[in-house]
């Protein structure tokens, strides 16, 4: 019987890594926006002082989106629960963001943006 509560408390520990793994997706995210955003605004011509308009941008629209993703997770009727969807979707959004911020210079290059477009 004590192996039983042992792998319980396994899977419920494993469970509660899992979930936390979403949050830690955010913060990994957000901690590389801190990082790169200012370089890279200052790379694309951007002018220092309007920076800072740049940094509202993540708090404004999590104080949009997060009500609107709220309502429609409390009326979701889908059989695998009313949360995993949209953890799942939060997921797939979080790495495909990582992966933008992360080869951003490579694709505006291939998309054709020169360092003398740069002021």
């Amino acid at each position: 019987s004590n192996g039983g509560a042992r792998r319980k408390n396994l899977t419920a520990a494993l469970r509660l890594f899992l979930v936390c793994m979403v949050s830690g997706g955010i913060q990994y995210i957000s901690a590389l926006e801190m990082s790169l955003l200012s370089p890279y605004s200052q790379n694309l011509g951007i002018p220092h002082k309007y920076v800072s308009m740049l940094w509202i941008g993540g708090p404004i629209a999590g104080f949009l989106v997060n009500p609107i993703v709220g309502y429609y997770s409390d009326r979701c009727t889908i059989r695998i629960g009313r949360r995993r969807p949209f953890i799942i979707l939060e997921c797939l959004i979080i790495c495909i963001s990582g992966m933008l911020i992360g080869f951003s210079a490579d694709i505006g290059r291939y998309l054709g943006d020169t360092k003398e477009n740069c002021r």
